[in-house]
């Protein structure tokens, strides 16, 4: 890989929990579902260590 590559990480950060829940919503296979509830199981860790460390 590259620089020039995308980075997933900061495009990941552009979502909100929102984003992420409606395309949870909108996903045709279990594959794709168990991978955005992967990614709002995220958000809401990242969040939840915000809260915590305040």
């Amino acid at each position: 890989m590259d620089n020039k590559c995308i980075n997933l990480y900061d495009i990941f950060l552009k979502y909100s929990y929102t984003d992420i829940m409606e395309l949870l919503l909108n996903s045709k296979t279990k594959e794709e579902q168990d991978f955005y509830a992967n990614l709002s199981n995220i958000l809401l860790q990242r969040e939840q260590m915000k809260v915590i460390g305040n």
